[in-house]
């Protein structure tokens, strides 16, 4: 029987910090559960190459298979199962119901549709699964016809160019006039301006005349 989980549970802990580490109870997929100590801002792979260390001292271990062939599953805050299939981020960013995780085989179908499920759930703050046990037909009918629209932007979206994508990223807000405003002509030098692109991140800059 796996024991009580460890970790103190109550609805401010992961907002607060009472200890540099926390335990973590965590359900193998060859049937043992291990316990381990990590800091808070510990990520999950160092979390999986942690317990692939533990579980080659423990029996079983020989069923395992490559760790990326798994992720982790937690409960999160709206008492929902959730994968996470981003490694880096730390324990203390996914916050798991009693520090609790599984460590299930990872899907090959549909690998982002789980994600896009949490993240729906987060934004309207209920589980989607709440809704699949809704018999109400005017909710069925909303969210088919939600679903269409969203497939046919999706679609139009795929079929238009890279002119058009780039217009849609970064809406052009240009001015339907096709004089110069008084406003700018006394700043412009020698009826020009200098066009300045700067990349992101980094300190080079691209100038236009």
């Amino acid at each position: 029987m796996v024991p009580a989980p460890s970790c103190p549970y109550s609805w401010d802990y992961w907002m607060s910090t009472p200890s540099d580490y926390v335990e973590l109870t965590c359900l193998m997929p060859n049937s043992i559960y291990l316990a381990v100590t990590v800091s808070w801002d510990s990520t999950l792979q160092d979390v999986k190459e942690e317990l692939w260390d533990l579980a080659g001292k423990q029996p079983l271990f020989g069923m395992l298979h490559e760790m990326s062939g798994y992720v982790f599953q937690f409960i999160n805050s709206l008492a929902v199962p959730e994968e996470v299939d981003d490694e880096n981020k730390r324990v203390r960013d996914i916050r798991p119901v009693f520090g609790v995780l599984m460590i299930i085989e990872r899907s090959i179908e549909g690998p982002g549709e789980q994600l896009l499920n949490t993240h729906i759930s987060h934004l309207i703050g209920k589980g989607l699964n709440e809704f699949d046990r809704l018999r109400s037909s005017e909710v069925n009918d909303f969210r088919m016809r939600m679903r269409y629209l969203a497939e046919e932007s999706l679609l139009k979206r795929a079929q238009s160019t890279r002119l058009e994508r780039l217009k849609y990223h970064c809406p052009p807000r240009l001015a339907d006039n096709p004089t110069v405003p008084l406003t700018l002509t006394s700043h412009l030098n020698n009826n020009c301006f200098i066009l300045v692109t700067k990349v992101a991140n980094t300190e080079v800059s691209i100038s236009h005349v």
